[in-house]
């Protein structure tokens, strides 16, 4: 576990899509209030800001322009953290990722095409994650054993400035 310092003001998750990141997310930011900042990598796609090549380059311009209290939404770390940040990992096992998204796919009504590409990046991010050495975060998160509120009580026994 990397040393907590008074000044973490940078929160990443990471996590297969699925994997609740996004919904983790989301109960942290309104948990720890609105002088935090959320950014979902996914979001600054879907809206056009940037594409799936220049996601990270784009996070990264924002969170040095917003420097403090920032909570990032992305699937794979691109970079070492640095003092100050805290990194969390949300995976649960490939099964429940798969579950996860033939619901999503059912709801969104996606195209056998749309589907067909949602579930290979499902498995291909599950794989990039199950890759990297876990020492790498603060925490890992098993999403289909922990509920959302449970994850966030974790989060807030780490040493986070409000």
């Amino acid at each position: 576990m990397a040393a907590i310092t008074d000044s973490t003001t940078l929160i990443y998750l990471f996590g297969a899509s699925c994997s609740g990141k996004s919904t983790l997310g989301k109960a942290l930011f309104s948990t720890l209030g609105t002088h935090w900042t959320y950014i979902d990598r996914d979001d600054l796609i879907e809206q056009g800001v940037c594409s799936d090549s220049t996601a990270n380059a784009t996070l990264e311009k924002r969170i040095e322009l917003i420097k403090d209290r920032v909570i990032i939404d992305a699937q794979i770390p691109w970079r070492k953290k640095n003092l100050g940040e805290l990194y969390f990992l949300v995976l649960p096992p490939l099964q429940t990722l798969l579950e996860r998204d033939a619901k999503r796919t059912s709801q969104l009504q996606r195209t056998k095409i749309q589907a067909q590409y949602a579930r290979e990046y499902v498995i291909e991010t599950h794989q990039q994650l199950e890759q990297i050495d876990k020492a790498e975060f603060d925490y890992c998160f098993d999403s289909s054993k922990l509920s959302v509120q449970d994850e966030v009580k974790i989060i807030q026994t780490f040493k986070i400035r409000h």
